[in-house]
């Protein structure tokens, strides 16, 4: 009776180890893949983050320029009989009257002004124009956008055509304004640039 032939330990332990190198060698594949995926998906987490942050800077923006575009060529508050102030301006905040929202479907007029706070926030704050009485609004104030590093304002004198960073033509709107805002925003910086026109420019008191 013939016996059957023994399987040779050492071919086995030969194949066993190959089977680990080549496990190993595909294990080393995958890390590397997944590595590099987890990279570039981080990479797209943060532009997508820049872009969303940078989308709402350049509403502000966009913001801004419509409510400034509606500039009303009428006294403020503290004018006198003797000192009209129909707009002022200085680099960092301005002041004027206009029509804002002030609900859904409903406007009214407003002295409006626009500033930062100590906070790092661009605020604009709505005054009644007619107040006093009950139902009348209060004051109130409401932040545009945070992490404001800086603002500056430019305002055109539409007679000289020049620019300046200071308004003092009191009887007078400027014919447009341009502006830029800075925003910090989890170690990244992001700016805006807004120039707005206004309509009513020339329909005013000369001064």
């Amino acid at each position: 009776m013939m016996s059957r032939p023994v399987p040779q330990r050492s071919a086995i332990e030969g194949f066993a180890l190959i089977d680990v190198l080549v496990g190993l060698a595909i294990l080393g594949v995958i890390s590397a893949l997944m590595v590099a995926f987890l990279g570039q998906a981080r990479t797209m987490v943060r532009i997508e983050n820049a872009s969303q942050m940078q989308m709402e800077v350049d509403a502000a923006t966009r913001f801004l320029e419509a409510t400034l575009g509606n500039a009303e060529a009428l006294p403020l508050t503290q004018s006198t009989p003797d000192d009209v102030i129909y707009f002022s301006g200085a680099a960092d905040r301005l002041q004027f009257n206009g029509i804002m929202a002030i609900g859904f479907g409903s406007s009214a007029l407003r002295q409006v002004s626009i500033l930062p706070t100590g906070d790092g926030r661009l605020a604009i704050v709505q005054q009644p124009r007619r107040g006093g009485g009950a139902g009348v609004p209060e004051e109130r104030s409401v932040p545009l956008i945070g992490g404001v590093t800086g603002v500056r304002f430019e305002y055109l004198d539409g007679e000289k055509g020049s620019w300046s960073a200071d308004w003092k033509l009191n009887r007078r709107l400027p014919a447009a304004i341009r502006f830029r805002i800075s925003v910090a925003r989890d170690g990244a910086a992001y700016t805006s640039d807004g120039f707005a026109r206004l309509s009513l420019a020339g329909q005013q008191a000369g001064n």
